[in-house]
């Protein structure tokens, strides 16, 4: 489900970033319904599943690029920019409190 139709995903590259996709998937996931509950543990995990969706975008690389994946790169830009957005958001303060304000206050 991470590559290219017709790319082989066997070896352990491949193994270690399904894993880690997935937990990174499950980490946003427990972060929005912590953020839809309005629960204080909610930037938290979206913090670390940042993290752990940048860490999984080098074996990602390593196992695209050994595969013969087309163009590995933009879909590492694009994850990258993304968790750095939600860790700028999360971690300026500014924007934190600002985040921080429309969600305790519903809006």
């Amino acid at each position: 489900m991470f590559a290219s139709s017709g790319i082989s995903t066997k070896g352990v590259a491949w193994s270690i970033t399904n894993v880690m996709a997935i937990v990174t998937i499950v980490g946003f996931t427990i972060a929005t319904w912590g953020l839809f509950t309005k629960a204080t543990w909610w930037p938290t995990a979206a913090i670390v599943s940042s993290i752990v969706g940048l860490i999984v975008l080098i074996p990602y690389w390593i196992a695209a690029h050994g595969s013969g994946e087309t163009t590995p790169w933009f879909n590492v830009l694009i994850h990258a920019v993304c968790a750095v957005a939600v860790l700028i958001l999360l971690l300026v303060p500014a924007l934190s409190k600002w985040v921080n304000d429309h969600v305790m206050a519903g809006r």
